[in-house]
């Protein structure tokens, strides 16, 4: 279960690469959450959908379908409980799977997007809030490295 963090760092990290990914499809718990939520395959949305602000176009009933898949993901991770975020869980988590040190700019955008969503009490609201801002901060830092690595 706590496998899904590393699925959604993982899967924000790689999938840039193929950005046609559905959200949380690399997750062993993808179509149990889809079924437990009555949410087809077609209703999820892409990385390149978030990445590229193209979701804001989307019906609400869409994002909250894909919300609910993102939060029952989390749920199963032990990464969120209901409308509660587990950071204690998601940092310590997140510093195993990718090996970042306390400071580092990716772990600050964690917090930040924790920061962004942590208030809100709808609890599909929060799960997709903090997926689509974490998987930004993320497309955002690998684009940074790739122009670095180009100088």
């Amino acid at each position: 279960m706590k496998k899904i963090f590393f699925y959604i760092c993982t899967f924000v990290l790689v999938s840039f690469t193929v950005e046609s990914k559905k959200l949380g499809s690399v997750s062993e718990n993808y179509n149990t959450c889809l079924t437990e939520n009555n949410v087809s395959d077609d209703d999820m949305l892409t990385v390149r959908d978030i990445t590229h602000d193209q979701y804001k176009s989307e019906s609400q009933e869409r994002l909250n379908k894909n919300g609910c898949v993102m939060q029952c993901l989390l749920q199963k991770a032990g990464l969120m409980e209901d409308a509660e975020y587990k950071v204690e869980k998601m940092h310590s988590e997140f510093i195993k799977k990718t090996n970042v040190e306390p400071g580092n700019k990716r772990l600050e955008c964690l917090d930040t997007c924790i920061n962004e969503s942590k208030d809100l009490t709808e609890k599909c609201e929060k799960a997709f809030r903090i997926t689509a801002c974490f998987m930004k901060a993320e497309h955002k830092h690998k684009h940074e490295q790739e122009n670095k690595s180009e100088n």
